[in-house]
Parts: C-alpha cells; structure tokens; sequence
C-alpha cells in the first residue's frame, strides 16, 4: 500500500494498494436452528510468500487498485478473480495483461472481447454474457457462485462511461417477499419457472475504486439511468451454454414430463402426485457440477422421509460425460422454509444440441429417467422419495 499526497492537496490522506493478500472472507452466522445457506462465497486461493530463504504458502484472497494509466479496473478484476481461487499459471499481472493484449499506456478501459481473450489465455474459459434481461444478469451470477466460479460484473456509469466489480460471494434471504407476491398479486402467473436467484438480496464484491469485500444490492442497478448491466464474464474451466438456457430446458422437460400419466405408473410418490396434479410454479437452480462431485452430493442425500439413494439407483445416475449443469428443482416452501429440492434435471454444457438431446437425466421424487440414445430417456424407480437438501457449495 501507498500513502500519497494528491494535488492541490496538503497531507497524505489518499492511499493506493498495489497488490495485497488479504484474509478470507468469513461466511456469515446464522441463528440457531434456522439454517438455510445465507452467504456462499468462493473459495479462496493459496498464494507462495517468500521472507528471506524460506517460502510460505499463505491462503488468502488477492486485492488490487488500477492507477488509470496502465492499467485500469478490467486489469485490477482480472487478477482478482484469476488469482484468488486457486494457483494462475499466467502470473497474470498488469504488464502480462498489456503484453497479451498488445496495448499501451495511457489506457482509457478494455472491451469485454479483451477481458475474455485474458482469462482464456489463463488456462480458464471466459463465459461472456451480453444483451440480457437485468434479471438474467443475475440469474447468471448467482449459478456462477453456487457453482465455485468467480465471476465479473459491467456496468455503465455517468458519461457513458463502464466499470466492472469482481464478485466472489452472494446472500440469500429466505423472507424476500417480492419472488412470490409480485407474481401472485400482478403476474404473471403464467411465469415456467422462478429463479433461486429471486432470493438473493446481496452480492459480494471487490471494486478496485472503493475497496473489498463490498456488499452491492441485487437489485441497485433497478431505475438508475445512467448505471446499467451490460456484461457477466464468468471464470470457468471449460466452455458451457448459460445457466438461463440451461434452466429454460429444464423448465420446458419437467412441465412436459408432469403432464404425462406414465410418471405415475412407475412409482406411486405422493411429491410425484403433488407437483403434477398442483402445478405449482418450481424454482430452478443451476449449478456447474462435475460428475464425481455430482455422484458424492447423491450418496450424502438423505431425504426427508429417511429415504437414500440404493446402489442401483446411483449407478444409473452415474454420468459419462464429466462436466453438467444440475438444475435443482423445488417448490417455494420447500426451498425457502426447508432448503430443500425435490430432484435435478441434468443438462449438457455442449453447444448445438437441441433440448431432447441436451438432457442427460432426471431425477424425479421416486422416479429417475436416464439416457438410452438421442432421443429417447428410460423412466425407472428411483428409491429417494421426498424433498433433499440443496447442493452446497462450500
């Protein structure tokens, strides 16, 4: 850090972080018996601390400040969100980014294209989503934190101008009365599906102008002009569709699926009844998920009702391929009151499919359907038969 005296000005009052290993952020307490996954925040990294002969590794999370010259706010995110949660072979730092990119200071901002082309070169695979809804914005954030990734948020600001906020964490409130009430009292109450991402009320953040660990408001960039979304690039290990395609595929499968009486025939499931005969809207939830950890999230599942997963039930939802999203399905009861999901409906990151072909399985109350070919999915008992605990991801 250094202290410095601005001009015009007559003490040493300013201060500029040029880089800092800042200790992990701690997730925040909750009241005894009332456990629902308040904060979730992404892991930190390990980072090697050399004090004399001897080197350290300390784990903690990175933090820097752009000088506007050359290097600005893109710059300072990028080693953020690249350094905090685990090892950067790029060791990437302003001068790499500027070598990389083939540009000079003095620098005025980088275009999202740019921003993305650093994190492939990481070794990462930068998710650039642009020319979405505000709610989708979001949506896309809150899959990117319950996933483990850390993701970058741009927006505009006075002047036409952009600046961009590195987010490692979220918070969820499970009393938000606007997800349901807007819906019931002036719709539509036609809506697929409602986003987990309805419950979060806060996003965690580093902003290089005014500091770490931040806490923006979901919904700060509602009816303010000259501040508006236009960019999330997630920070992922390999390339997948949107968490929105994603959940819009789920959607339309379960509504399809709910609507045939075959379902019932395979297993007699009071939340299989339930979710057909009342048709109530279902949240869905999307987290990047790979298969190992996708097989032990199921063998730890223990339903409501008792009930596990048996042997043959987790040999059929063991995956060939090795990286999917699992759209978590609940009710809102269920999710707010519970933190609980009735099953998954597993989708393919693969580009070019279409939606028959992106599913991959499902896993219903009582119920399991798994891929045969193409185009058709077996239906078979499945021996988890009430509401499980949501994934956490940490």
């Amino acid at each position: 850090m250094i202290n410095y005296r601005a001009p015009g000005q007559g003490d040493f009052t300013h201060s500029y972080v040029f880089e800092a290993i800042l200790s992990p952020p701690k997730t925040v307490a909750v009241a005894r018996g009332y456990g629902f996954p308040s904060t979730i925040v992404v892991p930190d990294g390990h980072f090697a601390c050399k004090v004399l002969s001897r080197t350290f590794m300390i784990r903690g999370v990175a933090y820097c400040q752009q000088n506007e010259t050359v290097h600005v706010c893109a710059h300072s995110c990028l080693r953020m969100a690249l350094r905090s949660p685990r090892q950067d072979p790029l060791q990437v730092s302003a001068q790499t980014i500027n070598e990389l990119l083939q540009v000079q200071g003095p620098l005025g901002s980088l275009g999202t294209g740019q921003i993305a082309e650093v994190v492939n070169a990481s070794g990462m695979s930068a998710a650039l989503l642009t020319n979405m809804k505000p709610d989708d914005y979001l949506s896309e954030l809150a899959a990117l934190i319950d996933s483990g990734h850390m993701a970058l948020l741009g927006f505009t600001t006075k002047g036409e101008a952009g600046h961009v906020v590195t987010v490692f964490g979220h918070s969820r409130n499970p009393d938000q009365w606007h997800p349901q009430a807007v819906r019931a009292y002036s719709g539509p109450k036609s809506a697929k599906y409602l986003p987990s991402s309805s419950w979060i009320d806060h996003f965690l953040i580093h902003d290089d102008n005014l500091g770490p660990y931040l806490s923006l408001g979901a919904r700060s960039f509602l009816r303010r002009a000259n501040m508006q979304l236009n960019c999330v690039i997630g920070v992922l290990p390999q390339p997948a569709i949107s968490s929105v395609h994603a959940e819009m595929v789920a959607s339309t499968i379960l509504r399809h699926l709910l609507r045939q009486s075959i379902i019932r025939k395979v297993s007699d499931n009071y939340w299989l009844d339930y979710l057909a005969d009342k048709r109530d809207v279902v949240i869905l939830r999307s987290v990047l998920m790979d298969r190992t950890r996708y097989i032990e999230h199921l063998k730890a599942a223990r339903a409501h009702d008792q009930s596990r997963l048996d042997r043959d039930s987790l040999v059929r939802l063991d995956l060939t391929e090795d990286r999917f999203w699992m759209v978590e399905f609940s009710l809102p009861p269920l999710y707010t009151g519970n933190q609980s999901k009735l099953g998954e409906v597993i989708v393919s990151i693969q580009d070019g499919l279409d939606n028959v072909e992106r599913i991959r399985a499902i896993r219903l109350p009582g119920s399991v359907l798994t891929r045969v070919d193409s185009q058709t999915l077996k239906l078979e008992p499945c021996s988890l038969g009430s509401h499980s605990s949501v994934f956490r991801v940490c």
